[in-house]
């Protein structure tokens, strides 16, 4: 029995030790998004105007929205890490749609909106630490959930946008110093398709930035692991 328990609480501790080394941190964070359409329309100029339905070849103004997610980042190695999130973002167009085939007059701005939830995972490398921070880039992709979509033009294109979609993903960061265990940090991300959606005549594309404030919690500071002897004072 006492062999039983000796041999439980050894694989309890030697857990304890295996999960600190691995998990590296967990934050969160708030973000700007700014996002855009691109369609193609492959059709000819001719006296059908197909060029010009469902949709003519241009690119939308920006929309501005925002983000909000949590991470949890992992792998013992001081350079490389692998960063997991959960983020519920927006993303969108404005159009300023062409009032007639025959002319180039646009109408007022209306919006199309998309908002997801996602699922987010990057290799994340870090730079040497600098005197006020650390700077890093990630490599990585999402697998999107789209929630909610209101559709304002061109819905036969736009509508037909499947509900789950995969996006690369490539940010520069930068991790502050600080005495306690709490970092800020501060990213920017570029998110586009990959592939185009083909819907008839017409190719379309999303691309999004997102700039991200946030902090993270570390369980272990730098030093911790480190098996230097420690200055106690003179009087210790």
């Amino acid at each position: 029995m006492i062999k039983k328990i000796t041999a439980l609480c050894v694989l309890m501790y030697l857990g304890f030790q295996m999960q600190a080394q691995f998990v590296r941190g967990i934050g969160l964070f708030v973000g700007v998004t700014s996002s855009r359409h691109r369609y193609v329309n492959s059709s000819t100029a001719d006296s059908s105007f197909a060029n010009k339905f469902p949709s003519p070849s241009h690119k939308s103004a920006e929309y501005v929205s925002w983000s909000v997610g949590i991470l949890g980042e992992f792998l013992k190695y001081d350079h490389i890490r692998w960063q997991t999130e959960i983020e519920y973002c927006n993303k969108g167009a404005v159009e300023h749609p062409f009032l007639s085939p025959f002319t180039n007059d646009r109408g007022p701005a209306t919006v199309n909106h998309f908002s997801y939830i996602q699922w987010n995972n990057y290799a994340k490398i870090f730079f040497n630490e600098g005197y006020r921070g650390t700077p890093y880039w990630m490599i990585g992709g999402r697998i999107e959930y789209n929630l909610t979509r209101a559709i304002s033009i061109y819905p036969s294109v736009v509508g037909a946008l499947p509900k789950i979609t995969v996006s690369p993903d490539i940010a520069i960061g930068y991790e502050f110093v600080t005495y306690s265990k709490f970092k800020p940090f501060v990213e920017l991300h570029y998110n586009p398709d990959l592939i185009n959606k083909h819907m008839g005549n017409i190719a379309f594309n999303n691309r999004t930035w997102e700039l991200r404030i946030g902090v993270i919690y570390r369980p272990e500071k730098k030093l911790d692991k480190c098996n230097a002897p420690r200055f106690h004072g003179s009087g210790y």
